[in-house]
């Protein structure tokens, strides 16, 4: 059970082997939220709560699970995997921890802080970015840390603190429209501190806030007891096909959400969108492969990995979301009021550049997915992934840098609700460039996994 050790039962524990669970979890979120607090007034903030969290999970989550955060507990709660009297322990520790930390930070440094929705944005701009990036940080804890299969009997995986943190850097992409807090303890924590300040609008954005990471909690749990059916039963069997296609559906629409969002000014997109895929191949690798991307499902489809009827539904999950995450990120760069939204190439590169630099940084990507081995004990297979998407957009954003089909799908039905501007010659120029670097990628890795065969038939 995620949050539990192994160790003595319960009559035979001591009252300090019984109380430190708790106490972990008030110490670990008083630190979490005092550097969320600290961070509200440094541009980096996502990287440093991204990477606090990972050190605070790793620190703190062989003793209490490393929750930090009463979404995360509620939502363990909620697929039956901890105990409600612990669940509701936990979040009355987190929330008094986010309290003092609070009012701690305010009190040593003066500094006018709070939680408010960032004009010209909203209330609901805001609580729905909330709910859909904490709902993204409880996905990925419940499917990393509670599932089965990522957790077999005494080999607990070693990626868990690695995953969530970089949730929090991928949710950097809120952080222009509500500050990306991710978490009702910090929420709760700031409004404390806003209540000292004029700058905040006197409103009760924090408990507003708290509210609607809660019910992205909620979602999470609905989202993970969809995605793991099959780990209901004792005797676990594959996935169903249905869980399989949600996951594809669910992490593209999430990575796109990142992308279009993080196409605003100061987003740091690639850093973010690399966060957002690796988080969600640790998520999901074993159910759906987290293709969530078309060229790299066509590369698995070539390469003997994936059966092509189960591709062709990937990409039919795939483009949906794509549609879907475009609905979504134009609403907010309307309300933004954002430059449009262009499939063109930038400055003065032409069409050859675009076709050059997506098929080749798509087929690096595609061929880093084919050649990891995700593994409980393999710290590094997700990380190397959103690396390879990393390395594409600082590389080709200049360019271009988009990489995949989906990506491309969402903002071009952005930019078409934009403008009234169909982008769809664009859009498929864009789409068949990173189709070719799958394929390509999938005819490197098929004369990679060739040539040791040849070599070894020979002795």
């Amino acid at each position: 059970m995620y949050g539990s050790i192994v160790g003595p039962s319960d009559e035979e524990r001591t009252f300090a082997e019984s109380a430190a669970p708790y106490v972990a979890e008030f110490v670990g979120t008083f630190f979490l939220v005092f550097t969320i607090a600290l961070n509200t007034m440094v541009i980096t903030s996502s990287a440093a709560n991204g990477v606090m969290l990972m050190v605070l999970v790793y620190v703190f989550g062989p003793i209490s699970g490393g929750h930090l955060n009463p979404a995360v507990s509620m939502a363990c709660g909620l697929v039956g995997r901890m105990p409600w009297p612990q669940v509701i322990a936990y979040c009355l520790l987190q929330v008094s921890a986010g309290l003092l930390a609070g009012m701690a930070c305010y009190e040593v440094f003066q500094v006018p802080m709070g939680v408010a929705p960032i004009a010209p944005f909203g209330f609901w701009d805001a609580a729905f970015l909330e709910a859909l990036y904490t709902g993204m940080l409880c996905f990925v804890v419940l499917n990393v840390a509670v599932s089965r299969n990522n957790n077999p009997s005494h080999d607990q995986n070693h990626f868990l603190g690695l995953a969530v943190g970089l949730v929090l850097i991928a949710g950097h992409a809120a952080g222009h429209v509500s500050g990306a807090v991710l978490n009702p303890a910090a929420a709760i924590g700031l409004e404390i501190v806003g209540t000292q300040s004029r700058v905040v609008a006197p409103a009760p954005w924090g408990l507003a806030y708290a509210g609607m990471e809660i019910f992205g909690g909620l979602v999470a749990a609905a989202c993970y007891l969809v995605a793991r059916r099959h780990e209901r039963h004792e005797a676990q069997d594959q996935p169903h096909f249905s869980s399989r296609w949600f996951c594809e559906f669910y992490g593209t629409t999430l990575l796109c959400v990142t992308v279009g969002l993080g196409t605003q000014p100061n987003a740091g997109t690639p850093w973010v969108a690399g966060a957002a895929l690796a988080s969600i191949v640790y998520a999901v690798h074993d159910i759906s492969g987290a293709h969530v991307n078309p060229a790299v499902t066509l590369a698995m489809v070539l390469s003997g990995k994936c059966p092509l009827g189960r591709g062709l539904a990937y990409w039919a999950a795939q483009l949906l979301a794509g549609i879907v995450a475009g609905l979504i990120v134009a609403g907010y760069f309307s309300i933004a009021g954002s430059g449009q939204i262009s499939l063109q190439p930038k400055g003065d590169f032409s069409w050859i550049s675009v076709f050059a630099v997506e098929a080749a940084f798509t087929c690096i990507l595609a061929l880093v997915v084919l050649s990891v081995t995700p593994s409980a004990q393999n710290l590094f297979f997700g990380l190397a992934i959103g690396a390879g998407l990393t390395l594409g957009g600082f590389a080709a954003g200049p360019i271009s840098g988009l990489l995949n089909p989906a990506v491309v799908w969402s903002l071009a039905t952005a930019g078409t609700i934009q403008s009234s501007d169909p982008q769809v010659f664009h859009g498929l120029a864009l789409c068949l460039f990173q189709l070719s670097g799958g394929v390509l990628a999938s005819s490197l890795f098929l004369s990679k996994e060739k040539r040791p065969f040849k070599a070894r038939s020979m002795d």
